[in-house]
């Protein structure tokens, strides 16, 4: 079980023709398996808890789950209060995380979780988890249950994903149970990330960058020839009186351009 993802799981009950439980004569078994394919063993399946308690019944059916987990890669970002989101998944593995864990962590976490005997549970073997993945009823006292059937298989196939998508995060976290110790450890170990900041930053296409550059150097030779043209030439102050002398000139040209002078002969 511990490298592969497939696993079993035994119901031992009885049913309608076998009713009569062997720790008592006058009860019921606490699983019933009237709708589904069991195996009758005259002798009885099950265990010898002590010597005045055997948990034993004639019929036995098995539940086998071939999950098939699968790694794929993505990427989570860290918020700075503790919390992961995820940013993309589905992608191939990196290689970070090799593919038979998944098998490892899948199996462990079954096996962890549907083996741990409640404290006050005496007459059955059926913990809380159990109950709640494989059975219609999973909040009475399994010490004097009779008669609970087991959920239907796409009803169990879902309690599976909704149990595994809880447990794998505690395994993969590095939950370690040693012993019967109530306090688990964690192993952990320090892997690289990439760091996100927020910053003010300009950014700017490779094309517009190429054009302002274009932009800023005839801008700059257009301006050295206009102070070259402005210093090599007469100039006058930007005011009203130059503007007004400027017009009076152009006035006198234009004038003198357009009457011929006239000459004088001798009298």
């Amino acid at each position: 079980m511990m490298n592969t993802s497939t696993s079993a799981y035994l119901f031992i009950g009885g049913n309608s023709s076998f009713h009569t439980s062997t720790t008592s004569s006058a009860t019921s078994f606490a699983i019933n398996l009237d709708n589904l394919p069991a195996t009758f063993v005259e002798q009885g399946v099950g265990v010898q808890v002590s010597s005045d308690i055997r948990l034993v019944g004639p019929l036995a059916s098995v539940l086998l789950c071939d999950a098939q987990p699968q790694v794929s890669g993505g990427r989570v970002r860290l918020e700075n209060d503790g919390t992961i989101s995820v940013i993309s998944s589905g992608q191939p593995p990196d290689g970070s995380f090799p593919s038979t864990a998944a098998n490892l962590i899948f199996s462990n976490a079954f096996q962890d979780a549907l083996s741990e005997l409640e404290v006050f549970e005496i007459l059955n073997l059926v913990n809380n988890v159990a109950a709640d993945m494989f059975m219609t009823n999973n909040s009475i006292d399994w010490n004097n249950a009779q008669n609970i059937s087991p959920l239907d298989v796409l009803l169990i196939n879902e309690n599976i994903d909704n149990f595994m998508s809880s447990a794998a995060k505690a395994f993969i976290d590095g939950y370690r149970k040693v012993g019967t110790n109530v306090d688990t450890t964690f192993d952990l170990t320090s892997v690289l990330g990439i760091e996100e900041k927020q910053r003010l930053a300009l950014t700017t296409s490779k094309g517009l960058f190429i054009a302002m550059i274009v932009v800023d150097v005839l801008a700059a030779i257009l301006l050295y020839a206009l102070c070259h043209h402005a210093l090599t030439q007469k100039t006058y102050p930007f005011d009203l009186s130059s503007v007004l002398r400027i017009l009076s000139e152009d006035r006198t040209r234009r004038t003198s351009s357009l009457i011929p002078p006239m000459t004088r002969g001798p009298a």
